[in-house]
């Protein structure tokens, strides 16, 4: 098996040099993170500079590059990711005209007995490892003010490609972990780009919309009363950052409510950088929504490594008899979390942050009525209004925005005409044109003489807004019905990824007054850009382009 795994490294390797190639920045060294044995990209791996606290974080794909500049300054790449045994990469060795493709292997550990409870030792179980994390933070993470410069980026994912990828570079201003972070923590923009190296969507890339349910996430709403830009409510999803006040549905209060509300499983052991880390998973079942996750602590101090929460929705069964039953295998991802905490200087920093939610989207349809308008004549609406004539017509003139390839096939009937809710028959219908018919109404019943009577005392802009049509199996050339809306269930990121940490006061970065407006987007024109002296050691690590 592992030979044969080898071979299609070498064959992967060859596909990806000559896909690849032509996109390449020459200014950049370009590499892919794959697991030893089984070939899957290792996701939100961190690539550090040895001797420095720079780096990167290796994309989705497991793609991450790092500027040419450094193979000049750092003689090593140092890879680690939770699971797996640290690598250490002789930069220099990298090849700068292909994709370079680095194993890394798992990393299995086993612990011995840790915890000390009068003249016994016993192993802790889950609760007391998470009860003792939360007690330590105030040891294990900062205080005092910190800074993190890294690169943001937020995008979708459709049918597994990437679309609508928006990229930034941002400058962290946190005043300590003893401070509320969503009203205290300031963010400054450096650069911003809307990457059009992949798919632009513009209906996709449109704001949530809650009115029309064109555009929404099913079944999630923010947790607590905030509100903020893209970035400000990717980092209020940080669940370790605020601890002590609520973070998003289901965790709540992180150290008040996890424990009590969460089951967890048995205790198991991995390593992150050759230290020893806790696993644990957890669950929490409030029908129809599952919590499935993982939190890891380090072992010999408690600090709180990573968080993975995940919410799902089960989905009813479609049975008579089962009508409140819901099916524990078919779940729909509401959303993911992903943070992961790194140390530096005896402290813990945050390394990366991923919130990852599906959204519903309600495309426009391709088929549809362009324009609709009332035809009829003053004088026969003044007879029609005093009722001196009960034969007189009114007619609808519809215009589609290109021609129904089965027109021949449609009969008065297939034509639903209704107003404030009410039908009005349609009599006969008739074509002026490829794409433009006009329906007619007779005055038939007393029911019928109303409501065109009270369709008639709007002006036409007015009737229009009450005024629905519907037809039966009218088709374009292309098979599109008419008024049809495609729905899509796509993904959407945001996520950001520190590249440096930055603790003393001697390296405050200037122009801090040029705070981002945290109330509008990270895109809009009106957001002010901040001046670094250190702004070349950060870089966009856009992943790469998608090779078909």
């Amino acid at each position: 098996m592992r030979s044969d795994f080898r071979g299609i490294l070498v064959f992967c390797s060859c596909i990806l040099t000559c896909c690849a190639f032509s996109q390449f920045d020459n200014q950049f060294i370009n590499g892919v993170l794959l697991d030893a044995d089984t070939g899957e990209p290792v996701v939100f791996a961190t690539i550090r500079l040895k001797g420095k606290a720079l780096g990167v974080i290796s994309n989705n794909d497991g793609g991450f590059k790092v500027p040419l500049d450094f193979q000049s300054k750092g003689e090593e790449l140092i890879i680690s990711s939770m699971g797996y045994e640290t690598k250490n990469v002789i930069f220099s060795e990298l090849n700068r005209d292909t994709i370079n493709l680095i194993l890394l292997k798992s990393a299995p550990f086993e612990l011995s007995e840790a915890v000390v409870t009068g003249e016994r030792k016993r192993k802790p179980n889950a609760k007391q490892i998470i009860r003792y994390a939360f007690e330590r933070i105030p040891d294990n993470y900062y205080k005092d003010a910190f800074e993190l410069a890294g690169y943001y980026r937020d995008y979708q994912l459709k049918e597994g490609k990437y679309i609508n990828l928006n990229e930034a570079l941002i400058h962290v201003f946190d005043k300590g972990f003893e401070i509320d972070d969503y009203t205290s923590t300031r963010f400054g923009l450096y650069d911003y780009v809307k990457n059009t190296g992949f798919v632009r969507d513009s209906f996709a890339a449109k704001r949530y919309d809650y009115s029309n349910w064109d555009k929404y996430i099913p079944d999630a709403r923010l947790y607590g009363n905030y509100s903020g830009n893209e970035l400000v409510l990717l980092f209020i999803h940080d669940a370790i950052r605020n601890h002590n006040v609520p973070a998003y549905s289901f965790v709540n209060t992180l150290v008040e409510d996890f424990i009590k509300e969460h089951r967890f499983l048995d205790v198991k052991h991995t390593t992150y950088n050759d230290q020893a880390v806790y696993q644990i998973e957890f669950k929490k079942n409030s029908i129809p929504f599952q919590v499935r996750g993982t939190i890891y602590i380090d072992k010999d101090d408690y600090a709180i490594r990573k968080l993975d929460y995940a919410v799902y929705k089960q989905k009813e069964l479609d049975t008579t008899t089962s009508r409140f039953q819901y099916s524990t295998v078919n779940m729909e991802l509401i959303y993911e979390i992903l943070v992961e905490y790194r140390d530096f200087d005896d402290r813990m920093y945050l390394n990366y942050i991923s919130f990852h939610n599906q959204f519903k989207l309600i495309r426009p349809p391709k088929f549809f009525i362009a324009y609709a308008s009332l035809n009829l004549g003053q004088l026969e609406k003044q007879k029609m209004l005093t009722g001196s004539e009960t034969d007189l017509t009114l007619k609808l003139d519809l215009v589609l925005n290109k021609p129904a390839a089965n027109w021949q096939d449609l009969r008065p009937k297939d034509f639903g005409v209704f107003f404030k809710g009410k039908k009005i028959d349609v009599d006969s219908v008739s074509k002026t044109n490829s794409s433009t018919y006009v329906l007619q109404f007779l005055q038939k019943n007393r029911a019928q003489q109303k409501a065109l009577s009270e369709l008639l005392l709007k002006s036409d802009e007015n009737a229009k807004d009450h005024l629905t049509i519907a037809v039966k199996k009218m088709v374009d050339a292309e098979g599109n019905v008419l008024g049809h809306r495609e729905s899509e269930l796509l993904d959407q990121f945001r996520e950001f990824f520190t590249q440096k940490v930055i603790t003393t006061k001697a390296a405050q970065t200037k122009g801090k007054a040029l705070f981002l407006n945290k109330t509008q987007s990270l895109g809009e024109p009106s957001q002010p850009k901040m001046y670094m002296e250190l702004k070349q050691e950060f870089w966009m690590n856009s992943p790469l382009k998608n090779l078909d």
